[in-house]
């Protein structure tokens, strides 16, 4: 009897190239912790002949170039998406904390939304807004070991989001800390190209699929009521595909898989133009780098692209709210500038570990509101922004000159 594959005995596993060309093996590749979606596919154009014919038949046509793409549906935790993000974003993750003393600003007073230095410019130290730090060895235990969502910056004072302990005595004892680590665009003055091998290896027939030269372009996050924080990854690659049968399959060894818990929508603050949303309905944000392979000939026994070229980054969102006043559709008719802030939380005591997502110039591309209904229920209004009005957040000095910024405290 043949043995047919189980649509849940199987999975996905990737990792870095050394370069284009060059197909990974071995371990350390990741697993995608996939909840469905199309998978790695190959593709080709079909090329009809146009002869005519007498009888009304028509000949057989031909394929054409290899195309390979993947969209995957995933659920984010803390450390699933690391390694995905930094292809998307064609940049690098920082490895370190960033953390200051009062050798560097001598002393620290809170106010009920400020950290004041005695000396010492916060910009200058490192910090920018939308960062999330840690204060420690603060006097007032309330205003240690939780995460701060930084919304403004001076040469003197940090301004949170959080409500902190109002304390007018200098503390000399303390600690700043912007945990974790940070991903943002264009650091480093260059970007960051990375190829990736994709393995589907479906475990009952011992077989796989596999993707090189694959280059992750797309992430969409989506968040819903009574959901989980999902993170969808995409990409295309140049074309070069194969199956590998029961000898050399699976590809990896040991693939690694993450294991922290889905981040729940529910443990999740949004806050948006300075404002934590308690109304929110829907939310998704995507980025897409807009990857493509050019289709060409010159070789027969070349059928793929050469490379797979990225464009200039889009980032877009839609958010649905309840209707509470119109202050939504005057900011859109004023153009008003707008600044987003997601941070997904652990349930655990604090310090919470996290995955934050900050995006900081945008202006709105429309508001469209529910139409009257003689049912129950509210009103509800559905923001859209489009890759259009997403821009380098270069709005004043102690911002980071991003599109979108990622912070997370996964190793």
């Amino acid at each position: 009897m043949p043995v047919y594959e189980a649509q849940s005995s199987g999975y996905v596993a990737y990792k870095v190239q050394s370069a284009i060309g060059v197909q990974a093996s071995g371990s350390a590749a990741n697993v995608m912790r996939t909840t469905g979606g199309p998978g790695g596919r190959l593709s080709k154009a079909t090329t009809a002949s146009n002869e005519i014919r007498q009888d009304g038949m028509m000949i057989r046509g031909r394929h054409g170039t290899y195309k390979t793409a993947g969209n995957w549906t995933a659920e984010m935790s803390i450390g699933s998406h690391e390694t995905m993000l930094e292809a998307v974003m064609r940049d690098t993750w920082t490895t370190a904390n960033l953390t200051t003393t009062q050798s560097d600003f001598t002393s620290l007073t809170t106010g009920a939304n400020s950290i004041i230095l005695a000396s010492g410019n916060p910009i200058t130290l490192g910090y920018r807004v939308g960062d999330v730090i840690r204060l420690t060895g603060m006097p007032d235990a309330a205003n240690n070991s939780i995460n701060i969502r930084i919304t403004g910056l001076s040469a003197t004072t940090i301004t949170t989001a959080e409500t902190l302990t109002v304390n007018a005595s200098p503390d000399t004892t303390c600690s700043i800390i912007r945990t974790g680590k940070k991903l943002s665009q264009y650091s480093a003055s260059t970007v960051v190209k990375r190829y990736f091998t994709v393995e589907e290896y479906e475990i009952d027939i011992d077989q796989s699929e596999i993707l090189t030269d694959f280059v992750f372009g797309s992430m969409k996050f989506t968040m819903a009521a009574n959901g989980l924080l999902t993170a969808d990854p995409g990409g295309i690659g140049t074309g070069q595909f194969a199956t590998n049968g029961t000898t050399a399959s699976p590809l990896f060894t040991s693939p690694v898989t993450s294991t922290g818990i889905p981040l729940a929508v529910v443990d999740a603050t949004l806050r948006v133009n300075g404002t934590d949303v308690v109304d929110l309905t829907a939310f998704d944000l995507t980025l897409d780098n807009t990857p493509m392979a050019p289709d060409v000939f010159g070789s027969g026994q070349i059928k793929y692209s050469p490379d797979v070229f990225t464009g200039q980054m889009q980032v877009s969102m839609n958010l649905t709210a309840l209707r509470k006043d119109l202050q939504y559709v005057q900011d859109f008719a004023a153009e008003t500038v707008y600044q987003l802030h997601v941070l997904a939380v652990e349930n655990e005591s604090e310090p919470k570990d996290f995955v934050s997502i900050y995006v900081g110039n945008f202006t709105m591309g429309g508001v469209d509101k529910s139409p009257l209904n003689k049912a129950g229920g509210p009103r509800t209004q559905s923001i859209s922004i489009p890759a259009g009005l997403v821009g380098i957040d270069q709005i004043s000095s102690g911002r980071t000159a991003t599109m979108v910024a990622f912070q997370s405290t996964a190793p």
